[in-house]
């Protein structure tokens, strides 16, 4: 072939190669990621509002127990008023009410598996207001990987290398603990987004994972 036909022919030959070279080495269109879903918000109600265990709640007496819920210090995880943070940490009484019964509290630890405690009171149960709105903070929450974290009432705690000011806030039970500057808002949770989030490492490491809050645990009183 020779002649305008075989110069026409040539460059089509060469747009073909062209394009083929193209299609290999051309980027793929970017992917949209999805967006985390929103942390579900959970309201627990396990005790009433006359100091009983409310409907579909199972109660546990611990006896030999003792909590002080005289000082005013109401729970990060309440959403009414008079549910306070008894001490010692040791009895892990995190969100507690006034008992009907003298001498007693009724205390919630893990406010998902419907358990009430019924705990010897010494002093007054002394009448509590709510945290301020950036204070506040669930007693459980539940990432995104399934793991479960329950709010760390006191104690002792591990170092985070790299990150003195750093303390604990929440135990989990994998991904180690939520980390948090001491003092933080909500104990370290970021809630600027519908998703919140937090950052996890194991006491002694260094790196920090930001990981998505699936469901947050709150207590109320039941009305």
């Amino acid at each position: 072939m020779r002649g305008p036909m075989a110069a026409m022919h040539f460059r089509l030959l060469a747009l073909a190669s062209l394009a083929a070279v193209s299609a290999v080495v051309a980027p793929p269109l970017a992917t949209a990621v999805a967006s985390p879903p929103a942390t579900v918000k959970v309201v627990v109600r396990p005790v009433t509002s006359t100091g009983h265990p409310a409907h579909g709640f199972t109660v546990r007496s611990e006896p030999n127990g003792l909590v002080d819920c005289s000082s005013r210090s109401p729970s990060p995880g309440a959403v009414d008023r008079d549910i306070e943070a008894c001490s010692p940490s040791a009895e892990y009484a995190v969100a507690c009410w006034k008992a009907s019964a003298p001498h007693r509290a009724l205390c919630v630890r893990n406010p998902a598996n419907h358990t009430v405690f019924r705990i010897p009171r010494e002093g007054s149960f002394k009448a509590t207001g709510l945290l301020s709105a950036s204070q506040r903070a669930p007693l459980r929450i539940v990432l995104g990987d399934g793991a479960q974290c329950s709010i760390r009432d006191g104690g002792a705690g591990g170092i985070l290398a790299g990150h003195p000011t750093y303390v604990a806030t929440y135990y989990c039970t994998r991904d180690g603990a939520v980390w948090a500057p001491a003092g933080a808002n909500h104990f370290g949770i970021n809630e600027a987004a519908a998703s919140w989030t937090v950052r996890t490492a194991q006491a002694g490491h260094h790196s920090l994972t930001v990981r998505h809050v699936a469901k947050a645990y709150f207590v109320g009183t039941k009305h």
